[in-house]
């Protein structure tokens, strides 16, 4: 019998099945411990596992928040721009306006001013003329050369003993009796009126209007005067003077410039004669 073509073949070598251990077939299947991973700032820097781009980035992102945090503290502390209080010269009518300026630009940059003695000096810096800047450089040496302490309240009521004035109430009553409207509008009046009486602590109506007639101008008075129903209250004398004074000074600004004449605002402008404002039997009428 003659030999096949299978009796030639040699044996197939047997090949080995490879087989997982149980701790291969675990490490493949568990989840990863997260538990294990870096979180606190710095960190990825100093595992040296990590890949480089990874430790890069890291510490960029780390730089950054410094940054950001010493620009942030920059711009807190950053004196905010506003107007800033007007000069002191000592004029004691100007004492109260300057010390509310003062405490308002203080409030705004209290993180700047933060203490007694830089209060202080900011005031200080503002008080150069006048009787004002005497004053200032002998509080300077006084606290100097005793050793005072700074203190912000003392400071204050410093200013207010040497600069207040000694009769507020008695100095704005003897303004509201001199005081006149001539050469300004009744709103300029009416505005210095309501300082003074506000100043003054008079409420009654009686002696208030007294001293608004004897301050605005004659005809404008009689205009008021003259009108149907006369106000009986200082409010009303405020808003029928107001009102009749800017009535007057539109129409006489619209007769002039259909004239071609001169702007009623000009320096050298005089209030107009008594029979400006017109009677109640003769309206004042223009002629256009």
């Amino acid at each position: 019998m003659a030999p096949t073509i299978e009796s030639y073949r040699e044996p197939l070598p047997l090949i080995k099945e490879e087989t997982e251990t149980e701790t291969e077939r675990q490490s493949l299947s568990s989840e990863p411990d997260w538990n294990d991973y870096p979180t606190q700032p710095g960190s990825l820097a100093q595992s040296q596992t990590l890949p480089e781009p990874l430790i890069q980035f890291e510490s960029l992102s780390l730089r950054m928040a410094q940054e950001s945090g010493t620009a942030a503290a920059a711009a807190q502390n950053k004196e905010i721009k506003m107007n800033t209080p007007t000069p002191f010269t000592g004029k004691r009518e100007k004492l109260e306006e300057f010390l509310i300026e003062l405490e308002v630009y203080l409030a705004m940059n209290a993180d700047i001013y933060n203490t007694d003695q830089r209060r202080i000096i900011f005031a200080l810096s503002f008080m150069k003329e006048g009787t004002a800047g005497s004053w200032k450089q002998s509080y300077w040496r006084q606290t100097q050369e005793q050793m005072q302490p700074w203190d912000w309240t003392i400071f204050k009521n410093a200013l207010i003993t040497s600069f207040a004035a000694p009769d507020k109430p008695g100095d704005a009553i003897t303004k509201m009796e001199t005081d006149t409207m001539t050469g300004g509008t009744a709103d300029e009046f009416i505005k210095r009126f309501k300082i003074n009486v506000n100043d003054s602590g008079v409420t009654q109506d009686r002696p208030l209007i007294e001293w608004f007639m004897k301050g605005i101008n004659v005809p404008l008075l009689d205009k008021i005067l003259n009108l149907e129903n006369p106000p009986t209250a200082i409010v009303g004398w405020y808003t029928t003077a107001l009102k009749l004074d800017n009535q007057w000074r539109r129409g006489r600004a619209i007769a002039n410039r259909l004239k071609g004449g001169t702007n009623t605002k000009k320096k050298g402008f005089r209030f107009p004669n008594k029979n400006c404002y017109g009677t109640a039997s003769q309206p004042l009428i223009l002629s256009l």
